[in-house]
């Protein structure tokens, strides 16, 4: 069952106190009852998971923790159905938010944890508590670490994880490639929480402070060093690569280890071609053009990049030349359409498209095509044959 009725009359009761946030109401409770008041604890009703979820004050989630004799804050809690309950609720307001709070119970099949729902609910004061007591950031509910769930609950906020970083979350204990499908802001927060981190500033200032001075060659050892604490995985570049959302690769090389910048390049170029689905170079010219127009420390040099481009175009325009030549008319139209990002680089005049035409004695058909394409002429494509 989940709904009130696995509840007892005590547990009914402690709910119904837990709800009002009555500090004074709980402590008489707690006084008057025969049993301990950890004996209400069952696999699916937890006193401390239950005023974290209702956001008590911290007074209660103190006086609770203080007489429930809880061996380990790292525990699963089933089933909190019981808290979902509509029938006595007024306010229309309350309604919704049981609604919300039920939908974020069904995810993660049902299971929470104490951090788990004192992180759902901001409760940065009960958190704080719940570490110094021994709960584990790092603790694992269904195979999954509790950033995970609060990004899978659309949660994740970066005040949060700004708080977590603070209290020791860490990508030396997180494995980097679980952030794969997070917002990129927040890899860039955890990459740099952990790589160039305080106490490497605190090193380098005690270098400084004590007059020793760092010959470049052992700065940029010491600098590679720090770089390699942290291995990027591949799919993160590919991602952004795939997306053309160059200044997200280009923030992720900061952290490639620079000697190897050759296997690096290798590595672009060797992607740019898989991305090439409509085998028509595209990717490679918007990469190329990201180089040549922005200041960016992409191992990729201007000139370089504008050679690949030249060499793109030129190769293009042999192709069109040759399909021209065959009066081909079916391969050019899909060369044409196939092209169209990069026609206008071709030929960028009148006067080179009609010396075009009348080099090779285009047919009419080729004509129509070229004028269609290279001159924004609006024909209607069923007239031709």
């Amino acid at each position: 069952m989940q709904n009130e009725d696995i509840l007892t009359e005590k547990q009914k009761s402690v709910l119904e106190i837990l709800e009002m946030n009555n500090f004074n109401k709980l402590k008489d409770f707690i006084n008057s009852i025969e049993i301990p008041i950890y004996f209400l604890n069952s696999t699916n009703f937890d006193l401390l998971t239950t005023a974290l979820f209702l956001n008590c004050s911290l007074k209660i989630v103190k006086l609770i923790y203080n007489n429930c004799n809880y061996k380990t804050l790292n525990y699963e809690v089933k089933h909190l159905y019981h808290l979902c309950n509509k029938n006595n609720i007024k306010d229309k307001k309350n309604v919704n938010d049981i609604n919300n709070s039920k939908e974020l119970i069904d995810i993660n099949n049902c299971i929470k944890s104490p951090l788990l729902v004192s992180l759902e609910n901001s409760d940065f004061q009960a958190v704080e508590f719940l570490i110094k007591n021994g709960a584990d950031i790092f603790f694992k509910i269904n195979d999954k670490y509790i950033i995970e769930i609060l990004r899978e609950e659309e949660l994740l906020t970066t005040k949060k994880l700004n708080f977590l970083l603070k209290i020791g979350f860490s990508l030396k204990k997180f494995e980097i490639e679980r952030l794969s499908n997070f917002e990129f802001k927040y890899i860039k927060m955890c990459l740099e929480n952990y790589v160039f981190d305080t106490n490497f500033i605190k090193s380098l200032l005690i270098l400084y402070k004590n007059g020793e001075g760092i010959p470049k060659r052992k700065f940029n050892h010491i600098i590679n060093a720090e770089k390699n604490k942290i291995h990027i995985p591949r799919n993160f570049y590919l991602e952004y690569l795939d997306k053309k959302d160059y200044r997200k690769v280009e923030y992720l090389y900061k952290y490639y280890d620079t000697a190897n910048s050759n296997s690096f390049e290798d590595f672009i170029l060797f992607y740019l071609n898989y991305f090439d689905r409509h085998f028509n170079k595209k990717p490679f010219y918007d990469f190329f053009n990201f180089i040549i127009n922005n200041d960016t420390i992409l191992p990729f040099s201007k000139e370089y990049a504008i050679e690949e481009i030249e060499i793109i175009i030129q190769n293009k325009k042999l192709k069109m030349v040759q399909l021209i030549k065959n009066n081909d008319t079916l391969k050019l139209k899909a060369f044409l359409r196939k092209n169209n990002y990069i026609l206008n680089k071709l030929y960028s005049n009148k006067n080179e498209i009609l010396n075009l035409i009348n080099d090779y004695n285009a047919s009419s058909s080729v004509v129509y095509l070229l004028q269609k394409f290279l001159l924004n002429q609006n024909y209607d494509e069923d007239t031709i044959d």
